[in-house]
């Protein structure tokens, strides 16, 4: 049985909240707003978080990536539009209205919408801007939308390897490989110390040597 995604719960939480609606009013903006979750934006985000699973186990794979918006942003608005959310329902099973600023606001809406934000951040979380996937035998560089579509991506073995290069004015790692290939990776991704590290790691193992590395090896 396939577990249902994000999206599918949160259309499922507004259905039942539908069902419940104290009065047509409500119910028709409970309905108004479960088309809104239903557009095409919608479903690109929720296609977009289940394309980013977990590689299969057994097959060792690690993940560097720059994301569309900073974690901190994406961590801090997911946290308080759930808070928001679980304040609401709680308060929204006693009363459905509550009064702020003078106005009277609908809590199980504010719900919906907050549940909503919290579904949006977190598929934002998961949109890469560029990614590099590294296993075993190489790596892959991949660039989506427009901040990085004039990098040069593409795969490479680590057999292939040969020398490495920080270019400063722009902070690109470039990756040059057998061949005279270049591959460009942006050094603010995620964890790219680590990664850089790694690269260290098969350039000693593969890559080119200084000239005088063969005469004083024994």
């Amino acid at each position: 049985m396939n577990t249902p995604s994000e999206h599918e719960k949160l259309l499922r939480h507004v259905e039942a909240l539908i069902a419940q609606a104290p009065d047509d009013a409500t119910r028709e903006d409970l309905l108004r707003l479960r088309e809104r979750l239903d557009t095409p934006e919608m479903l690109a985000l929720a296609r977009e978080l289940a394309a980013s699973r977990a590689a299969p186990g057994g097959s060792l794979v690690l993940e560097f990536h720059d994301p569309l918006l900073p974690m901190t942003i994406t961590a801090t608005g997911c946290v308080i539009a759930t808070a928001v959310c679980l304040f609401a329902i709680v308060e929204g099973v006693s009363n459905s209205t509550a009064v702020i600023g003078g106005q009277t606001i609908n809590l199980w809406l504010v719900a919906v919408f907050a549940g909503a934000c919290s579904a949006l951040f977190t598929a934002l979380s998961f949109m890469r801007m560029f990614s590099v996937r590294v296993d075993t035998t190489g790596m892959m560089l991949k660039a989506s939308g427009s901040r990085w579509q004039n990098l040069r991506v593409g795969a490479m073995l680590w057999r292939n390897i040969r020398s490495l290069h920080e270019r400063a004015q722009d902070r690109i790692l470039e990756v040059r490989a057998a061949g005279g290939e270049l591959f460009e990776i942006p050094m603010r991704l995620v964890n790219y110390p680590i990664l850089r590290q790694h690269l260290d790691n098969m350039v000693m193992l593969y890559g080119d040597r200084p000239a005088g590395a063969a005469a004083t090896s024994p």
